[in-house]
């Protein structure tokens, strides 16, 4: 999308332990490192795993006016109590990643893109859960690419510091993974 004129609103919604505000901290550090203006917030409750999370990324080519989503262009949603409380909040036309895993009613939303990406069980197969959040944020980019995949892989690296670098190559994979799920499911037509 270089070139073009960008204004993208995302909201990543979850249950804390999914890692909801880290796949946010990745796409704001990717736009930050590819020259973007960005608004990247959390919103989390008290309870340290289980409770309600989301976070919400505007990546913008031109300076943002209001850090507030309202409604947003895309959805990544990571549970079924998510998509309950926050369906309403996509534009019309927008897109929905929701995680099949635990997903099981989809939204009754004509006007909408649907993508299904069973993130939990394809974590599991890659040999961790936690890389869930990862797999929806690449089957994101590959419908919406707002930033490229190597800046997401190049925020990993700032992110994981000393002591986690040996979990890049798996949240590579799973980027990797997601982009790949979602091309299937176009080819699909799901």
């Amino acid at each position: 999308m270089s070139g073009e004129r960008l204004h993208h609103e995302v909201l990543i919604a979850g249950f804390g332990g999914q890692g909801v505000v880290l796949a946010g901290q990745l796409l704001a550090n990717a736009a930050l490192a590819e020259g973007r203006e960005v608004v990247w917030a959390p919103s989390y409750g008290p309870e340290m795993r289980g409770g309600p999370v989301h976070c919400t990324i505007i990546v913008a080519s031109q300076r943002i006016g209001s850090p507030e989503v309202s409604l947003a262009d895309s959805l990544l949603i990571m549970d079924q109590a998510s998509l309950d409380r926050l369906a309403h909040r996509v534009k019309p036309e927008g897109l929905f990643v929701l995680n099949s895993s635990l997903v099981r009613a989809r939204p009754e939303n004509d006007t909408c893109e649907m993508l299904s990406i069973p993130a939990n069980d394809v974590a599991e197969e890659l040999g961790n859960l936690r890389v869930a959040n990862v797999i929806m944020l690449g089957a994101f980019l590959e419908k919406r690419p707002i930033v490229s995949p190597e800046s997401v892989e190049n925020a990993m690296r700032l992110l994981a510091g000393k002591g986690y670098e040996h979990l890049i190559a798996i949240n590579q994979q799973a980027l990797a993974r997601g982009a790949e799920l979602a091309r299937e499911a176009d080819a699909d037509g799901s």
